[in-house]
């Protein structure tokens, strides 16, 4: 089975609990759930409710909008980098037109 990378939620909680020092299963034992409850939200495999939200902040230690707002910027970086990608191709790397070729003919 493939092992699914984590949420931008997901991440951003995982880098928020592992900065303040704690483990999954030391924030999950002190949020009173379990391990695979944890790791289901970190790898989007259910959505937090608001009350949730408010749970992990509260046991972490921090406000619930820092949460969301770290996640949110995750998503925000990971979508100016899939646009960056996207981007027109270069001159050097565009189609040439027709009768065109790369190399000059000789005359």
């Amino acid at each position: 089975m493939r092992k699914r990378p984590p949420s931008k939620f997901g991440a951003a909680l995982i880098q928020e609990y592992k900065k303040r020092g704690f483990t999954q299963y030391s924030l999950a034992k002190k949020m009173e759930r379990s391990t695979r409850y944890l790791n289901n939200l970190e790898h989007d495999r259910s959505e937090p409710r608001f009350t949730t939200i408010l749970l992990l902040a509260d046991a972490i230690g921090m406000e619930p909008g820092e949460l969301v707002n770290a996640a949110a910027v995750l998503s925000w970086a990971a979508l100016a980098e899939e646009e960056s990608a996207l981007e027109k191709p270069k001159d050097e790397d565009a189609p040439k037109k027709k009768g065109e070729s790369k190399k000059s003919k000789k005359k």
